[in-house]
This record gives C-alpha cells, structure tokens and sequence, in this order.
C-alpha cells in the first residue's frame, strides 16, 4: 500500500513519539505527586512521633536531675546521721560518767534545754529539771565538751541556768599545764575572762583552763575552754586573760547537771 493511499504511515513515528513523550510526562508528575503524599505521610506519622520524642526527653531530663539531686541529699542524710551517731556516742556519759583528761565525773542528772530567749542569747536559757531532782543552786551545768554554766534558780520542774559567757557567773580554776588557780567570769559575749591573775604569773596562749579546788558548782579537772590572748595591763602588774570556752555555747546539747558535793 502507498503511502497516499494510507496516510497514518508517514505520520506514525511522530503519534508514537507523541504518546512516548505524554506517557512521560504523566509518569514524572505522577511520580512527583506521589513523593509529595509519601513525604506528607511520613510527616504526619513522624512529627507527632519527635514531638512525642521530645516531649519524653524533656520530662526524662528534670526527672533524671530530681532522682540525682535525691541520690545526692540521700548520700548527705547518710553523712549527717553518722555524725550524729559519732557525736551521740562521743556525748554520752560511759557508765553513766563523763570522762576528761583529768576527771572521770559521775553523779549527773541529765537535762534538755527548755527555753533560750535570744535577748539574753549569752546570758542563760532554762532547763527541764529542778528541785524535784533534789538539785540546788550553784550546781553545775556541763556537757561532754566541758563547763557550760551553773543553775541559779530552781525551781520544782524547771531552773534557770547562768551560762559560762555571763559576768555574773564566776567560779575557782586552774591552769592545766600549771596548776597556778585563778577564777574564771564570763566576758559578756560568748567567751570568759580569767581573773587573780599577776603580770609575773605563767601563762601562755594555748593553755588549757579547767575547775579548780574550793568551787561549790563543779569538782576540780572539768576542762572550762583554753587560752586565746593575754594582755598586761596597769604597767605590767596584772594580766588579762581571755579564754575560748570548751563547750560550744550555740549548740546546747548532751546537757547534765552535777549533783554531787563538793570535797572540803
């Protein structure tokens, strides 16, 4: 057959090459069309999923640094309370006795502070016994660490207690490293002065002060505090003494009152 007897044959290749290329232009654009919904899928499945991610690795962050900080404050309680212990145990009468360097002491009434009025932080507080303990005036008030004051008024449940730093409380003493006596009177603030005491006599700074002879508070060898600076004064002939009490005075803890009598 001629070629003018069929016409479609002289225009085949160019319908073939036509529906070549329609063919793949729709293939492209379908192509593209379906990128676009599987990248919008997979946006909708993965947004929701990091926001959730992030959602998690934001509560997991300040849940992880409060279980830290509990670890941390757990270990510190653990520290605090063997403390405590060692201190309990260190504050603690042994058979019922507080043992000193120089004095193994007995005949306590244990006691617990009452009432501390900060006006007269330095001064006195009250304490839970009295007469129904058979205590007196003049008895003394100590802890493991030394003298903390005397009893001044007692009465049937409760007595105030002069403590150490006031100047009203005055007792005999010693020095350790001595024996030279002198007597001892608080400084108004929260240490104590020694008094009687000549610009010849032996005194150095570091000296431990305790209770000496003749005292109707305390037996002799309580530690009172230790020597922290020395003055002489009136041109030479009479030194001053202040001395840093052995008992923390802020922390009034492990308290006993010394019932017993002195010796002549």
């Amino acid at each position: 057959m001629s070629e003018r007897a069929n016409p479609l044959r002289r225009w085949w290749p160019l319908l073939g090459a036509a529906a070549v290329a329609v063919s793949a232009w729709g293939g492209l654009r379908l192509l593209k069309r379906a990128q676009h919904y599987a990248q919008g899928g997979v946006q909708a499945v993965a947004a929701p999923l990091a926001s959730r991610l992030r959602s998690v690795a934001g509560e997991a962050g300040p849940e992880d640094d409060e279980a830290g900080r509990m670890r941390q404050q757990l270990a510190l309680l653990r520290l605090e309370n063997a403390s405590l212990r060692e201190r309990l145990e260190r504050e603690a009468p042994r058979d019922g006795h507080l043992v000193f360097p120089d004095q193994r002491l007995g005949k306590l009434q244990p006691c617990s502070l009452l009432f501390r009025d900060p006006a007269t932080w330095f001064k006195g507080f009250s304490v839970d016994v009295g007469s129904r303990q058979s205590l007196r005036p003049e008895a003394g008030v100590l802890n493991a660490y030394g003298v903390v004051g005397k009893l001044v008024d007692v009465g049937a449940l409760s007595s105030q207690v002069l403590l150490l730093s006031d100047p009203a409380c005055r007792f005999s003493a010693r020095l350790a490293r001595t024996g030279l006596q002198c007597a001892v009177r608080g400084d108004g603030r929260s240490g104590c002065l020694l008094e009687y005491l000549g610009g010849q006599d032996d005194v150095r700074v570091g000296d431990q002060v305790e209770t000496g002879p003749g005292s109707r508070s305390f037996p002799s060898g309580v530690p009172v505090g230790k020597v922290v600076r020395l003055a002489r004064l009136e041109e030479g002939l009479r030194l001053q003494v202040e001395v840093e009490p052995a008992a923390p005075l802020d922390r009034l803890s492990g308290l006993y009152v010394w019932v017993g009598e002195p010796t002549p």
